[in-house]
């Protein structure tokens, strides 16, 4: 709405004194206004705003730079990227105390100065909350890499999901947190909006439950840590390499080159195989010998196979197993379960056939064979029944 206002009521304002500005400006200038405000204040407004953001982004570059060799000096690069991380917010941050100092020279009324100063506390605690985002940054960057210094592949892989999703989960409560302050700096009810929060927080949490679901679900595998980036698992009748761990889902790619999405709340439910956590790989095999092979050579196969295995390389001494452990339908059972001192399954595949083709020669040597599924079928033939003599015959007749 447009209005008039006459030129005193302008000047009249508590400490403004109509000076340079006002002689020097055209009259409707300071004449009209819109909602109480002089269109000249219109134009200060958004202009003061500019230029006091220049004027941050100018102190910001100029702290940096002054303070850039003196991080470059200290042994750890955690101030370095401090810097980088809060060149942003402090632009906004000193911006907006800049426009804060020379608001006043507006000379706005009191109602128009107020809407201004909540907008101001807005950006204030915009920029701190800005800087916290900066600093979460730094902090998990600087975790994840000690992480990745020490400890075993598998703990890193693990540790480093974990402190993604914190870092993801603080960032969402931070956001929720300064959502609220700033409306609350903006003049709003914040009070009700909690309440009203409150009120409706059982129907989101119901229309959520499986969004909630999964995000517990993340927590549950960055805890427990069942499985980390790189291993090869199977989830159920699910196998393949874990590639993501998100907040929501974890994708998984199959042996077809396929990517599976598994949501995280149903994945801390299940039953997870992680193969890449073995320490050692497990060769167990049963075979089965003819029927035809005699106690003495039974006896000699298993202690060559015995032999032979605690020779090889690479085999772990402490378990080497090699027993005749019964009668089948069709063959006499030798079990073999011996480990690889690897978890190198390509080495594993090589090493298992070497070891398949040493057992064949054994027995082939010992004069056995191995048997196959048979059967015996044995036909049992009776008397024949005696025959009618010639009466017997007559009286049939």
């Amino acid at each position: 709405m447009l209005d008039e206002p006459p030129i005193a009521l302008f000047a009249a304002q508590p400490g403004v004194t109509p000076g340079w500005v006002i002689r020097n400006l055209p009259t409707w200038s300071y004449t009209k206004s819109v909602y109480g405000v002089a269109m000249w204040q219109w134009v200060a407004l958004p202009l003061a705003f500019v230029l006091s953001m220049l004027t941050g982004a100018l102190l910001s570059a100029i702290f940096v730079r002054l303070t850039s060799p003196i991080a470059r000096r200290t042994a750890t690069t955690w101030d370095d990227e401090l810097l980088v991380a809060l060149r942003g917010p402090a632009t906004l941050f000193l911006g907006t105390t800049a426009f804060w100092s020379v608001e006043p020279a507006i000379a706005l009324r009191r109602a128009a100065s107020d809407v201004v100063g909540r907008g101001v506390d807005a950006l204030l605690v915009a920029s701190l909350l800005w800087g916290l985002f900066g600093l979460l940054d730094v902090l998990a960057h600087r975790v994840g890499a000690r992480i990745a210094k020490g400890g075993d592949t598998k703990d890193r892989g693990g540790a480093l999901s974990f402190v993604a999703i914190c870092t993801k989960a603080a960032k969402v409560l931070l956001v929720i947190f300064g959502f609220i302050l700033v409306l609350g700096q903006l003049g709003l009810n914040v009070t009700g909006i909690i309440a009203g929060l409150g009120i409706g927080g059982i129907a989101v949490a119901l229309a959520s439950q499986k969004t909630l679901e999964n995000l517990f679900g993340s927590f549950t595998i960055g805890v427990d840590r069942p499985l980390h980036i790189g291993d090869f698992v199977k989830v159920d009748d699910l196998v393949g390499t874990v590639e993501q761990i998100g907040l929501r889902s974890t994708r998984i790619r199959t042996l077809d080159r396929t990517l599976v999405t598994m949501p995280n709340g149903r994945l801390s439910d299940m039953r997870i195989e992680n193969y890449s956590a073995r320490d050692r790989l497990r060769l167990h095999a049963r075979i089965g010998l003819v029927y035809s092979t005699s106690p003495a050579a039974m006896r000699r196969i298993v202690e060559e196979m015995r032999s032979y295995l605690a020779e090889r390389p690479g085999i772990y001494p402490d378990a080497i197993n090699v027993n005749f452990i019964g009668f089948g339908d069709s063959s006499l059972t030798v079990e073999v379960m011996v480990w690889l001192d690897s978890c190198e399954w390509t080495e594993f595949l090589t090493w298992r056939e070497e070891i398949l083709l040493g057992l064949m020669e054994i027995v082939e040597k010992n004069g056995s064979s191995f048997a196959f599924p048979t059967q015996t079928v044995h036909v049992a033939s009776y008397p024949s029944p005696p025959q009618p003599g010639p009466a017997e015959k007559r009286h049939e007749r």
